[in-house]
């Protein structure tokens, strides 16, 4: 008899990539896709929709980070730290996720399948502070406002430093497996 593991993928889980595109519309360079960090915010607001009382997912975050990150080798907080955030370390900017942005993959409104894919789009015009494009961290936002630190943060991800220059945009895409 073989037995099946209880669980036999750790779910959620969160994978993204970036794709950086200059002002005549070419790709710089793209990313390959990478793990991103669930955090423990994302079981309450599970929780919450399952009682018919939380909020979808309405803002992706980008933040600067810590200049320490950047050392070689970076000096970076476990996960175990970061699985406790309720916000960026230092959010610059956070834009809403359009509906049309956020899609079921292999699924539809009406027959959902268990992952969701998500994008937008990071314009350097969208990050009026020259200093606040240097990129470090990102998250979705369950709920908040349009100001900075509000809503539940459900995932995060550090990442080696981007400069967005003027006229680039920043191409982020988001798959979520429950």
């Amino acid at each position: 008899m073989i037995e099946e593991p209880l669980f036999k993928y750790s779910c959620p889980q969160g994978e993204f990539q970036d794709t950086l595109i200059d002002i005549d519309g070419h790709v710089i360079w793209q990313t390959p896709w990478q793990p991103n960090l669930i955090v423990d915010g994302l079981r309450r607001v599970l929780a919450a929709l399952i009682k018919g009382e939380g909020q979808a997912l309405t803002f992706w975050a980008v933040g600067t980070g810590q200049d320490s990150w950047d050392s070689l080798p970076p000096v970076l907080p476990g996960d175990d730290e970061r699985r406790q955030l309720t916000r960026l370390y230092r959010e610059t900017k956070r834009k809403p996720i359009p509906a049309n942005q956020m899609i079921f993959v292999g699924g539809t409104s009406l027959s959902p399948s268990n992952q969701l894919q998500i994008r937008v789009d990071f314009l350097a015009e969208d990050i009026p502070t020259i200093g606040d494009r240097q990129l470090r961290e990102f998250g979705l936002i369950s709920g908040g406002t349009a100001a900075s630190n509000t809503g539940v943060l459900i995932n995060h991800r550090i990442h080696p430093r981007i400069d967005l220059q003027e006229g680039f945009t920043l191409q982020r895409t988001l798959r979520l497996t429950f």
